[in-house]
């Protein structure tokens, strides 16, 4: 191995931050470059809903590292305003665009690394380009939302979409005193959840004073005759609104590999190998504009999540620097909070675990989290666990609830049940901490696992949260 190989990274954020930061970390003589279109290179994506809903009013505070901090203490260049325009797999070499300078360089590579992330999907919706119409991916356009929120005022806002950032941004709005109506084409927010769960959570929203419209299609946006949006037209009806976002969906940014011949797989995201190689001689490629591993259903996915660009950026990083690593997927775990209540999933619902090829089935607990002497506000939560008959492995779990409730400390039970391949007895046998502050003597992930263990061995049992059957 050459101390003095020369990696290049294309994108920055998560994935491409964390790889050249790894790569740096293993060979510390070599030349890292990273180069991205962006104003920004490292900084805390997830964090913008809460920057534009006042949480955390210094934007620079979302700010991770910045290109000076990146050549003083790790001696990484970073280019920004620099677009990569085509990649030569033969030569090793890269065309980049000076977007400030108008200008065009030729850069040589030993090792590249994509990590162009994941773009919004914006259909062509007439009005798409009126002023007031924003989506929300990058710190470059949270700050322009926030720019225009505090100057314009706006009183009613229309959110497209009803995923995760759409959620957010509604409480975001509301935080403001904004109108928000969220049109969703589902009949249910959160779609990756079971309807009926979510629907418990758009119930909650509503009770928030956010305006659902769903089951209904975004058809077009219409303007004041000044260039500024005022109605947003659904196959339900006009929507009166001063600010539209769309939170339609995400799509990986993989033009650049598929021009350069780099094989692409599920959702035209790039195909990586578990040490994040490409189909192209010393091309790797994370973060949200990777494939990865599903662990439960063993197939190829693509689930953008900032925590998997992070740990896919750091296997990148020791694959480019001459080093065995490997990562082995995901289990697609997420959690949101919308006011209150939190939402989170981990693995797969009934429907998709037979849809990949399981015989499935599920147990529900609701109760309290903490025993009813203990405090007279009980926070409530709702679990659900997807098992395989025969066998009882847990496939998957939901969980909606309070927000006090401390759903991700059960969703974490979960996940971690999936990773190591634990069935319901096994759930029902777990030893997790108890104290009256912080659950009941048995937890529901436990009364789920022995309602889901009665379950796979054919006999009807009830079991409360004290583990009374």
């Amino acid at each position: 191995m050459s101390d003095k190989r020369r990696i290049v990274v294309v994108g920055g954020v998560a994935g491409g931050a964390t790889a050249a930061s790894k790569a740096r970390r293993c060979c510390p003589d070599a030349e890292i470059e990273i180069y991205d279109q962006d104003e920004f290179i490292s900084y805390a994506g997830c964090g913008l809903p809460y920057f534009i809903g006042g949480h955390s009013p210094n934007w620079r505070r979302l700010l991770a590292r910045t290109p000076d901090q990146f050549l003083e203490k790790q001696g990484i260049r970073v280019f920004l305003r620099h677009r990569v325009s085509s990649i030569d797999t033969t030569n090793k070499t890269l065309r980049v665009v000076d977007l400030e300078g108008v200008s065009e360089l030729s850069i040589d590579y030993d090792v590249l690394i994509l990590a162009t992330g994941a773009a919004p999907v914006v259909p062509p919706l007439p009005g798409r380009d009126l002023e007031g119409v924003f989506v929300l991916r990058t710190l470059t356009q949270a700050l322009e939302m926030k720019s225009f929120i505090d100057l314009q005022a706006p009183h009613r806002a229309v959110i497209v979409g009803g995923g995760a950032v759409g959620l957010e941004m509604c409480e975001a709005l509301r935080r403001l005193g904004v109108e928000v109506h969220l049109v969703e084409l589902l009949d249910h927010v959160l779609p990756p959840l079971d309807a009926d769960l979510a629907s418990m959570l758009g119930d909650h929203l509503e009770k928030n004073g956010v305006q659902l419209h769903l089951g209904e299609k975004v058809e077009g946006l219409e303007g004041d005759g000044n260039g500024r949006v005022r109605r947003v037209v659904t196959s339900g009806g006009v929507l009166e609104a001063e600010l539209v976002l769309l939170s339609i969906g995400i799509r990986p940014v993989s033009d650049l590999a598929g021009q350069a011949g780099i094989e692409l797989g599920v959702r035209g995201a790039v195909r990586v190998d578990a040490g994040m190689r490409t189909s192209a001689p010393d091309v790797l490629a994370c973060g949200d504009c990777a494939t990865t591993l599903h662990r439960v259903t063993g197939k190829e996915s693509w689930i953008p999540l900032g925590s998997t660009a992070r740990k896919q950026g750091r296997v990148a990083g020791e694959t480019a620097a001459g080093n065995e690593a490997s990562f082995p997927g995901v289990l697609g775990t997420f959690i949101l909070k919308a006011f209150d209540m939190a939402a989170g999933k981990t693995g797969l619902g009934v429907s998709e675990a037979v849809e990949a090829g399981f015989q499935a089935d599920a147990v529900t607990v609701e109760d309290s989290v903490l025993p009813g002497y203990y405090t007279r506000d009980l926070p409530r939560l709702t679990v659900r666990v997807t098992v395989e008959k025969n066998t009882g492995r847990v496939l998957g779990a939901q969980v909606v609830g309070d927000y006090a409730a401390q759903a991700d400390k059960r969703l974490d039970v979960f996940s971690l049940c999936l990773a190591a391949g634990l069935t319901a007895s096994d759930l029902s046998s777990l030893d997790l901490a108890y104290a009256p502050p912080f659950s009941r003597p048995v937890d529901l992930p436990i009364v789920a696992g022995n309602l889901a263990e009665a379950r796979v061995l054919g006999r009807e049992c009830t079991c409360d949260a004290e583990g009374l059957e």
